[in-house]
Formats: C-alpha cells, sequence, structure tokens
C-alpha cells in the first residue's frame, strides 16, 4: 500500500498544501492512478495544462510520468489558465484533461481538476482514484506513453471568441490578473478586439506578492478599485489564479457579486430564450430567482462547486449557470464550461448593446449581504463540526434547505452554513431586507455554532 494523504481527494477535485500534502511523488502515483482510470475506458490520450504557480512545472513532470508509465499518450499544452484546457479538448478532439491549479487558494495550495470521458469528475469517482493507490490497483503498461507539445490552442481560442462575440471598442476596461495565469492571455485576448484596456499584476508569478489570487475577497479588489478611478475607465475585472473565476467591479468601486452579474446574464438571456433553465448554487442571493421567474425561466437550484453545477446543466438542459464563487457557465452559444474571461466579455457585449452605459442596464435588486465568511478549521476538522451542527442545531419558524450544508430561510432573509470542500473553512452567508434582520438572523447562527463548539472565533 502506498501511504497518500486522504485530505487531498476533495468534493470536486484534488487540492492540497505543497510540499506537506502533496508533493512529485504523490503526482507521479495520481498520474498512474488516472492512467488506469484512462485506460480501463479504451483510449490512450489527455491533455495536461498547469497554472502559474511555483510548484506546478514540477508536479506536472511528475503527474506526466505516472501517465506515461500506464501507456497513456500524453497531449502537453504548458501553462495556460483552467478554461483552455477545456477548450483544448474540443479543439484536439480528444476526451480526458487534466489541469495542474491550486485555483484561487494561496500560493503553498496546488491540485489537480479533472476532466475525463468528456466529464468533470467530482464524488466517489474522485475518490476511486485514491482507492487505486491505496489498494495497489495501479496497472502500469509495458508499452510507455509518449509526449508531444502542443501551442496552438491560444490563437484557437481566440479565434472562436471573434466569431462568438461582438463588443464594442470603444469600451474602456481595467483588468487585474492577480499575478495570476490570465497574465499570459489577458492582453493578446482584449487587443483582438481593439479595447482599450490597462492590465494591472499581468505578470505571472506564483508568489502572488501584490494580493492573493480570490477575487471574491473585497480586500483583494482594492488596488483594483482605485486604478478604475485613476483610469476613469468604463468597468473593471479581476480573475482568480487559474481564470476560471471573475468578480466585475463598477466605475464608483462597488463590485458587481457572481450572483448579481448572473441577474444581468439571466435577464439578457431570457429576453431571446424564455422558459430556459438556469443554474446557480445555494449560496446566491434570492434575488437571482425572482429575476428567473419574472423574466420567464425556470430557475434551478444546486450544490454549491463547478462539477456539480455542469453535471446539473447538462442533466436540466440549462443555459446558464454560476454560483457565488464567481464561476459562471455558458451553454447556450459556448461549449458549457466555467471561464472567467469569456464570462467577463459576455458582459462586455451586454453593455455594448447599451452604448457602454452601465447605468441603462436593466436594475438589479438590492438586499443586505454579506460576502463570504470564512471560519477556519485545523486538519479539516470543520467537517467534523459540520456533522454535529447538523445533528444538533434547531431553527424554530424557518424553513430549512439542507442539500449543501444548512440554509436557514426566514421571510426577511436567510443565512448559510456549509463546510468548504478546498479549503479547512466553513463558510457563511447572509441576505436580509434590513440591517435589523441581519442581525437577528446572524445573533442565531452564532448562537447555534457556539452552541456546539465555544472556542469559535465568529466574526460577527
Amino acid at each position: 500500500m502506498s501511504f497518500i494523504c486522504d485530505n487531498i481527494f476533495r468534493a470536486y477535485d484534488i487540492r492540497g498544501l505543497y510540499p506537506t500534502e502533496i508533493n512529485e511523488k504523490t503526482y507521479k502515483l495520481i498520474g498512474q492512478s488516472i492512467g488506469t482510470k484512462i485506460a480501463s475506458t479504451n483510449q490512450k490520450r489527455v491533455v495536461v495544462c498547469m497554472d502559474g504557480r511555483n510548484s506546478s512545472p514540477s508536479l506536472k513532470d511528475n503527474l506526466i510520468i505516472g501517465l506515461l508509465d500506464t501507456g497513456i499518450d500524453v497531449t502537453d499544452i504548458g501553462m495556460l489558465p483552467t478554461p483552455l484546457l477545456y477548450h483544448s479538448l474540443k479543439f484536439l478532439n480528444i476526451a480526458n484533461g487534466l489541469m495542474i491549479t491550486g485555483s484561487h487558494n494561496p500560493k503553498d495550495y496546488n491540485g489537480i481538476k479533472i476532466v475525463l470521458e468528456n466529464k468533470t469528475l467530482f464524488g466517489k469517482h474522485i475518490q476511486e482514484i485514491k482507492q487505486n493507490i491505496i489498494n495497489n490497483t495501479i496497472s502500469l503498461s509495458n508499452t510507455k506513453g509518449v509526449t508531444n507539445k502542443n501551442d496552438e490552442i491560444i490563437d484557437d481560442y481566440i479565434n472562436v471568441l471573434q466569431k462568438n462575440l461582438k463588443i464594442s471598442s470603444k469600451l474602456k476596461v481595467t483588468i487585474d490578473c492577480s499575478n495570476g495565469i490570465t497574465g499570459k492571455i489577458a492582453k493578446k485576448v482584449f487587443d483582438s478586439f481593439e479595447i482599450d484596456t490597462f492590465i494591472i499584476n499581468e505578470n505571472v508569478n506564483g508568489d502572488f506578492p501584490n494580493h492573493s489570487p480570490d477575487p471574491t475577497n473585497e480586500n483583494n479588489l482594492k488596488q483594483l478599485q482605485e486604478i478604475i478611478k485613476q483610469k476613469n475607465s468604463d468597468i473593471g475585472i479581476a480573475y482568480d489564479g487559474d481564470g476560471d473565476r471573475l468578480i466585475i467591479v463598477k466605475p464608483d468601486s462597488k463590485i458587481i457579486w457572481p450572483d448579481q452579474l448572473l441577474m444581468y446574464f439571466a435577464y439578457d438571456l431570457l429576453q431571446d430564450n424564455p422558459e430556459s433553465k438556469i443554474v446557480y448554487d445555494i449560496k446566491c442571493s434570492q434575488h437571482l430567482e425572482e429575476i428567473i421567474l419574472k423574466n420567464n425561466g425556470v430557475p434551478i437550484l444546486s450544490r454549491t462547486g463547478h462539477s456539480f453545477i455542469k453535471k446539473t446543466m447538462s442533466s436540466e438542459n440549462a443555459i446558464l449557470g454560476g454560483e457565488m464563487s464567481g464561476h459562471i457557465f455558458f451553454a447556450d452559444r459556448w461549449p458549457g464550461f466555467d471561464d472567467g474571461m469569456y464570462a467577463s466579455l459576455r458582459f462586455l457585449e451586454i453593455l455594448s448593446k447599451h452604448d457602454c452605459d452601465l447605468a441603462s442596464l436593466q436594475n438589479i435588486p438590492e438586499s443586505i449581504v454579506t460576502p463570504e465568511i470564512n471560519i477556519p478549521f485545523k486538519d479539516n476538522k470543520h467537517f467534523t463540526f459540520m456533522k454535529l451542527f447538523v445533528k444538533l442545531a434547531k431553527f424554530d419558524d424557518a424553513k430549512i434547505i439542507d442539500i449543501d450544508g444548512i440554509k436557514v430561510i426566514y421571510d426577511d432573509g436567510w443565512g448559510l452554513i456549509r463546510c468548504s470542500n478546498t479549503t479547512s473553512n466553513i463558510v457563511l452567508r447572509f441576505e436580509a431586507q434590513s440591517k435589523e434582520s441581519m442581525m437577528k438572523i446572524q445573533s442565531i447562527m452564532k448562537e447555534k455554532m457556539l452552541e456546539v463548539d465555544t472556542t469559535l472565533n465568529i466574526p460577527f
């Protein structure tokens, strides 16, 4: 039996701290396990890509070694954003893809996002990769696979974008690449539309020297907000570390949160596609459901996680999906994968329809909302806390949704508590009609949490 850290096998990807939880040896074993899984489907090819983290090159090399050991041929497309891995599968007509990335997590994290047979792996399929290693059921091949490199993905991606979108060149945009991998392609993409663009933190740097690559954290948007004012930009865009998530910032520095962005997209799409289905995660505002219904759409609630959103969109034949973390999925004239850059361009396309005037867009209802509130736990003990919380916490006079943690819904607002599947945190979010309602709901949630663990430091 091979030793491997159990905690790295998450709900919808593999992710952990480098080098304590994941390392080069781990990636070779994972490569062998995934290669065994691919070989069992009588396929022989996989695309491998990586982000710009310092640990990614050596981890990629060892993942490839493991894949080759099982007789699988590898197409290495180098260092690109995660959405371009998804794009490459269609371009190269290959059903399997592996993206080495720590996504939006701090610099010491890394991981693997996995597509096999054109489906994003999650749940028990991730666990099967672990079990192959633990049970030593890996099948090595007498004939090693071969590696080839492909550097055509960026150009094809831009060609497809050009055919897909119509964007005004009058727009003035400031972009924060967060020193993540989008810095490699952002200028080339936006220049292709002749958009006046100013880019900050463009240099790919795995130390993320200016701020952590998570744009959903308001502290990471301060630099962008200042530059938007200085440059008198029409809009600001921030991408995460691997480019599959985004945040939009207005000229007045106000943030368009992803659920609000989904409201704009839902309104726009449903004008031409009435009765279409739209999928969103449990963290999104109640107003999103209301806008979908008001515009003759069908709202579908999902668990949080890009894999779950994709699966639900596919099974329900939905044209749009998204989650509060900033993953947005289009399946109307795009292949349905989450792509921060494409989503930002779709928003610019909507702006272009309204003479580049943000104020002329559909009014989005507002309420009092919190960003995601993270309560850290050591060694993934947040899962243990959550099990106890579900068992012990009782909420009178509230509607409960328990598809992903517990969402407690009152007439004047709601509170959500759930486990993060990418970090060792409990995640909370709240929405209310007034400050008084917000204080009441947060107070109830805090009381119930402290009944389970009196040592928690809860920042509200």
